[in-house]
């Protein structure tokens, strides 16, 4: 075996050279494991080497990519803090007044956004970009420069697209809730004005406008018009005070109406305007530059005007003015003619307006009753009628004189009057509509009048109503006999303490039954009256064209002074 034989060599050796027998072996074999260990080693070594080089290399690649992350990051961060500077600049108009952010790009830089949308509520979607932003929504599809502005009814989805452009473009959508910005109505009483209003929300448009009403009471306007005190018993005498007004930017006012008050609303000579209740009820619709309404009970309206005139709307307590007729008749002064059809009374406010316009007409214990379907107890009093837009009324018997002024015709719209009779008569409705009549006897100042059953005599009683009321507006009250000396050709009439002007009409037997008297031109019922100013004890001679036709005793004089302090 060769193995063998070589350790018999081995030993041989070792023995010649004086050593152990197994020396040469030993050596041999650590000769060859000191071999075999270098081999290892070196295996060893290079695999450590070969270990260093690849976490080396890995080490390398991950710091690379590290710092490239990190410049990434950077810039991320760099551009979402400027997208985010540039709409907090955006945005800060809307956030000042009630919109808070929903969604925005400054993450991702897109130039689309979209956004899932609560309802109902008001949104305003906002660019940093000068270029073209549109907005879809629905069917809805709005563009605008800068921001669009919308509304919503329900949940809904939005998107927004800015039209690509040089550098990054920050877009953003805010919502508001509708009570906040009063929906697609009330978006104009916001002082500060998207690009562009998307259409949209009409549905509830009039629910929105209702919430936002109670919390939006601006103090009115300081608009002069020389229409106010153009006549001596002006709107302002008469005792209107001015309670909204509105300039070109807005298109509605809000009005509080007060419990038992008249209201008139003029605009412009070429503007229409509308009056709405709760709930979107067109009470008026585009009437001719004015519009009047009154109530027994308080509630908020709001008058709308087509066109860029200012509106006024003015209040005046209905018992002094003669209600809805009365505030017509303020306004025919003023140069503002309302139709009847711009007049509007509520149905449950027929007996109460019906018992404001006889109180204004200088009369006494007033009664109020619904007229009935059938002909009731005949009546001879004063009767003021006030019907409703359906309604239409009979007298019976029909044979009696009857005189109504202003002329009841209920097919032209006249629906308020005050009438007198030759003797009892019932008034009565025709249909379902309602009605109503308040009645009063005669004051004394008229009672001469009362005594006559003649048609034109009759017809001089709601005249001389007419003219009350007028005088009553403007703080005259009737009075007779003192201080009125019956003249030949006139009157003489001395002025009392505490007043500062007088207007006379004479009251004779037989016609024309009345005989205005002037100190300068003459006059006629109907006509402005002639206020002659008259001092604490100084005497006036008043005449009359044509002059008075009865003898002096036959006569009365109907004198309505003014106190100093109206």
């Amino acid at each position: 075996m060769p193995h063998q034989g070589l350790d018999e060599v081995e030993r041989a050796l070792s023995v010649l050279g004086g050593r152990h027998p197994e020396h040469e072996t030993i050596r041999r074999e650590t000769a060859e494991a000191a071999g075999k260990r270098r081999t290892e080693l070196a295996r060893e070594l290079a695999a450590s080497a070969r270990v260093r080089r690849r976490r080396a290399i890995v080490l390398g690649t991950n710091g690379i990519a590290l710092i490239i992350a990190g410049v990434v990051a950077w810039r991320l961060t760099a551009r979402a803090h400027a997208i985010r500077d540039g709409l907090e600049l955006a945005e800060a108009p809307w956030a000042g007044r009630g919109f808070t952010e929903l969604a925005s790009n400054a993450v991702t830089a897109r130039t689309t956004l979209e956004a899932d949308l609560p309802g109902p509520s008001c949104f305003v979607a906002v660019s940093t970009s000068d270029s073209p932003l549109r907005v879809r929504e629905g069917l809805m599809t709005a563009e605008g420069l800068h921001s669009v502005g919308w509304c919503t009814c329900a949940p809904d989805h939005a998107k927004i697209e800015a039209t690509p452009g040089p550098g990054v473009t920050g877009l953003a959508v805010l919502r508001a809730d509708s009570r906040t910005v009063g929906g697609p109505l009330a978006r104009s009483w916001l002082d500060y004005a998207p690009g562009v209003w998307g259409k949209s929300g009409d549905e509830c448009a009039d629910a929105a406008l209702d919430a936002w009403l109670p919390d939006h009471k601006p103090p009115p306007a300081l608009i002069d018009d020389p229409w106010l005190d153009a006549d001596p018993a002006s709107l302002l005498r008469a005792g209107f005070r001015m309670v909204a007004a509105i300039t070109a930017t807005r298109p509605f006012a809000i009005v509080d109406a007060g419990a038992g008050e008249c209201l008139l609303a003029v605009a412009g000579p070429d503007a229409s305007v509308s009056l709405r209740a709760a709930g979107g009820a067109w009470l008026v619709q585009k009437a001719r530059r004015a519009l009047a309404w009154c109530g027994s009970a308080a509630a908020t309206r709001t008058v709308w005007r087509e066109g860029t005139d200012p509106l006024f709307v003015l209040s005046a307590p209905a018992a002094r003015i003669g209600g809805l007729l009365g505030a017509r008749e303020c306004a025919d002064i003023a140069g503002v003619p309302i139709a009847s059809s711009a007049a509007w009374l509520g149905d449950d406010d027929l007996g109460w307006d019906a018992a404001s316009l006889l109180r204004a007409s200088a009369l006494e214990d007033v009664t109020v009753s619904s007229l009935p379907a059938v002909p009731g107890a005949a009546d001879e009093r004063v009767a003021a009628l006030v019907l409703s837009s359906a309604s239409s009324v009979a007298v019976d018997p029909s044979r009696v004189p009857v005189a109504c002024d202003p002329p009841l015709d209920v097919a032209a719209g006249s629906r308020e009057t005050v009438c007198a009779h030759a003797g009892p008569v019932a008034w009565w409705r025709k249909g379902e509509a309602p009605a109503f009549a308040a009645r009063a006897s005669l004051p004394l100042w008229l009672s001469l009048l009362g005594s006559h059953h003649e048609p034109d005599a009759i017809a001089r009683i709601p005249e001389l109503l007419t003219l009350a009321r007028r005088l009553k507006r403007d703080g005259f009250e009737p009075t007779t006999l003192e201080g009125v000396t019956e003249l030949p050709d006139g009157v003489r009439i001395v002025g009392r303490a505490g007043e500062d002007a007088i207007v006379a009409v004479g009251v004779g037997p037989r016609t024309p039954w009345v005989f205005p008297y002037t100190d300068h031109v003459p006059w006629d019922l109907g006509d402005r009256p002639a206020i002659v100013s008259v001092k604490p004890g100084e005497s006036v001679k008043l005449t009359a064209s044509p002059p008075p036709n009865a003898p002096e005793d036959k006569r009365r004089t109907v004198v309505f002074r003014r106190g100093v302090m109206n």
